[in-house]
Parts: structure tokens; C-alpha cells; sequence
């Protein structure tokens, strides 16, 4: 499923599913307009299953995937 979830992020961050590592930088900042950065991490939680509800601890690939860790175990 990681494989899904760089495709989910490399459409909203305009960038290629290699480009995509552990500092690539997810947040706000670079999903241009909240109801785009919504967009993405609804279909993040569509995915998984899961309810992401803490976007202010997520700055990075890395931390997402902690995040999506967290909520499946």
C-alpha cells in the first residue's frame, strides 16, 4: 500500500512517486490551500481505513507513515 499512498501524494505535490522519501516535506505548506491538503489525506484515511486527525504533526513522508503506523496498530 505504500506504493498507493506516493501515487496519492505525488499527484497533490506535483512530483514524481520516486521523488517522494522520508523528508519530503507534506504539510500545508506545499499543498497549496487547505481544501487540497484535505482532499489528499481523505484519500490517505480512504485507503487505510483510518481517521487521521492530527495534520499538525505531520510535516513530512516520514511522520505520515508514522502517523498511518499508529492507527493501524
Amino acid at each position: 500500500m505504500r506504493d498507493e499512498l506516493k501515487s496519492i501524494l505525488a499527484k497533490f505535490l506535483k512530483m514524481t512517486e520516486s521523488e517522494i522519501n522520508n523528508d519530503t516535506v507534506i504539510d500545508s505548506s506545499v499543498v497549496k490551500g487547505s481544501v487540497l491538503f484535505h482532499r489528499m489525506i481523505s484519500r490517505i484515511n480512504d485507503l487505510y481505513n483510518i481517521e487521521i486527525i492530527n495534520y499538525s504533526s505531520i510535516k513530512t513522508y516520514k511522520d505520515l507513515n508514522s502517523e498511518i503506523d499508529n492507527l493501524l496498530n
